[in-house]
């Protein structure tokens, strides 16, 4: 049975890349978001924290299809840079240089120094409205508090991105806004329809906020899925 499983898996490899595609092992999430692409013509995407469009970003195969209209929101001006450089020549994609915000306006977002030296890689993802989300990792960035500065950043709320990119619905919203992201999942309400899928940073929330923005699924439909230690991906109930 071994022998015939392996051949069978070599000749569809096979046949597969000589059609110029390869075979990879898609992870429950994705498997879930492509049954939905095989039932719908268009399929609309938001993403909260985009950073520069390429680091630890699940969505990057499907941005590179070319196949989603997606709006892509990053408010640190360095990283927006990098983003637009990379999809903006895409006529489906838009990059908005915003925050999400709990209304229209600015808000003060914290992060750390660009010209700070001697930082892991992933210090430059560190951007958040919550001071005290950055400052938590002081045990791996000694004097973080030194290194910490605040800026004023445009707001926007996410029914504004939404009703300015004229999109009929949210197929998928991506989160990743490092603890902010129970305060972006309530704003669901004010969306003209609930997002088919939801794909949130939850490693940086308290554990009763967590617990909070797992209720607030369930009440609305979804069933919750803990992709690794520190996401969660929410589909509507079927």
């Amino acid at each position: 049975m071994g022998t015939l499983r392996h051949i069978c898996r070599n000749l569809l490899h096979r046949t597969v890349l000589s059609l110029g595609f390869q075979l990879s092992r898609a992870r429950p999430f994705e498997r879930a978001i492509r049954r939905f692409e095989l039932t719908h013509d268009d399929f609309y995407f938001v993403q909260v924290g985009a950073y520069n469009g390429v680091t630890s970003d699940p969505f990057v195969p499907f941005l590179i299809e070319g196949v989603w209209t997606s709006v892509l929101i990053e408010p640190q001006q360095r990283y927006f840079d990098v983003l637009q450089n990379i999809y903006g020549d895409r006529n489906q994609i838009a990059c908005r240089n915003v925050a999400i915000g709990p209304s229209d306006g600015t808000a003060t977002m914290y992060s750390v120094r660009e010209d700070a030296a001697g930082l892991p890689h992933w210090a430059s993802q560190l951007a958040s409205f919550q001071y005290d989300v950055i400052a938590s990792h002081a045990d791996r960035i000694p004097n973080i508090e030194d290194l910490i500065e605040a800026r004023d950043v445009p707001c926007v709320t996410l029914a504004t991105v939404v009703q300015e990119a004229k999109f009929p619905r949210v197929d998928l919203l991506a989160i990743d806004v490092e603890g902010y992201d129970f305060e972006v999942l309530k704003q669901l309400d004010e969306l003209p329809t609930l997002p088919s899928f939801i794909y949130y940073e939850h490693g940086h929330l308290s554990e009763a906020d967590y617990q909070a923005s797992l209720r607030l699924l369930s009440e609305r439909g979804y069933r919750t899925h803990s992709v690794n230690e520190g996401d969660t991906f929410a589909e509507v109930a079927g």
